[in-house]
C-alpha cells in the first residue's frame, strides 16, 4: 500500500532533511522509503549525484543497511568497513561517515530511514542518535498521515464504484443477480433471486458461502442445486464475475426440470 502513494513535491520532508543537515552540521541528509527493490527519496538535502534520480537500487544504497537492521545504525568511519565502503552510493556522494535511524509505522513495519552523511570520520555522539530518533518519530507521523489520507481517498472512491454498480444492477429486476464482497458479505441480491429462483432471506445467506466454493475449484462458472433450509433446492447455472472495487458479481439462472 505505501508503494501507492504519492510522496513527490512533499516539502515538508525536504525541510525535516535540511533540519537534520543544519543541526548535525553534516554533509547532506536523505530521508528514503522501501519501494519494491529500491529506495526511493521523500526528502533530501542538495546531493548533486542523486540530482537526476530520486530512487536508488536497495542493494547500492546504505540507509538499505540500516532498513535491514532495524535498528539505529553509526558508523564513524566507513573506510573501515568492508561492507559499506564500496556501495555505489558511497563513492559516489563521498560518505566518510554514516547515522542512519529507521522509519517504523505504527503496525510494527520498517518502511524506510533517515540518515545524515558525513564527508569525513566523525564519532557520533548518543546526543545526536537521540536526536536522529527523534527527527524519525517526526518523520513516521508524517508518513502515517498521508497513508491515512490515501486510505480514506480510497474508500470514498470503492463506495462511489459501489454505490453505482448497486445503482445499475437493480435496472435489472427479471435478473436474479447478487453482488458480494471478497471477504463473503452479501451485499445485493435483486429481487429475482426471490421470485424466480424462489429463495427466501436464510437461503440466500448461504448463496456467498456457495460462490466461493466455485471460486476455491479455480472456476467461475458451474450447475449446481442450492443448498436450502429444509427441503430439496432448485437447480442452478451458476456464472461468476469479478467487477470493480473487489465485488463479486454471480449471475443464477434456474435451469428447468
Amino acid at each position: 500500500m505505501l508503494y501507492d502513494i504519492d510522496f513527490s513535491n512533499l516539502d515538508e520532508f525536504g525541510a525535516a532533511a535540511q533540519s537534520v543537515e543544519a543541526t548535525l552540521n553534516c554533509k547532506a541528509c536523505l530521508i528514503s522509503v522501501v519501494h519494491d527493490e529500491a529506495l526511493a527519496a521523500l526528502g533530501r538535502t542538495s546531493v548533486e549525484p542523486m540530482a537526476a534520480n530520486q530512487t536508488a537500487s536497495a542493494r547500492d544504497s546504505i540507509c538499505a543497511h540500516t532498513v535491514r537492521h532495524g535498528a539505529p545504525v553509526r558508523v564513524p568511519d566507513i573506510s573501515r568497513d568492508p561492507s559499506l565502503r564500496d556501495l555505489p552510493t558511497v563513492r559516489a556522494l563521498k560518505v566518510e561517515a554514516y547515522i542512519g535511524v529507521p522509519l517504523r509505522l505504527s503496525t510494527g513495519e520498517v518502511v524506510g530511514a533517515i540518515c545524515g552523511l558525513s564527508s569525513e570520520p566523525r564519532i557520533w555522539t548518543e546526543g545526536e542518535v537521540c536526536y536522529m530518533v527523534a527527527m524519525a518519530d517526526l518523520i513516521e507521523s508524517k508518513i502515517e498521515r498521508h497513508i491515512l489520507r490515501f486510505e480514506q481517498s480510497q474508500l470514498s472512491k470503492a463506495l462511489a464504484e459501489t454505490d453505482a454498480i448497486l445503482s445499475a444492477l437493480a435496472e435489472f429486476p427479471d435478473r436474479a443477480l447478487t453482488v458480494q464482497s471478497a471477504s463473503g458479505e452479501l451485499l445485493f441480491v435483486s429481487l429475482a433471486v426471490q421470485t424466480v429462483i424462489g429463495l427466501d432471506s436464510l437461503d440466500m445467506l448461504r448463496l456467498p458461502r456457495q460462490v466461493n466454493a466455485i471460486l476455491d475449484s479455480g472456476e467461475n462458472e458451474a450447475v449446481l442445486r442450492l443448498e436450502t433450509f429444509g427441503r430439496s433446492g432448485p437447480e442452478v447455472r451458476v456464472q461468476i464475475l469479478p467487477i470493480k472495487s473487489g465485488l463479486i458479481l454471480t449471475d443464477w439462472t434456474l435451469l428447468k426440470t
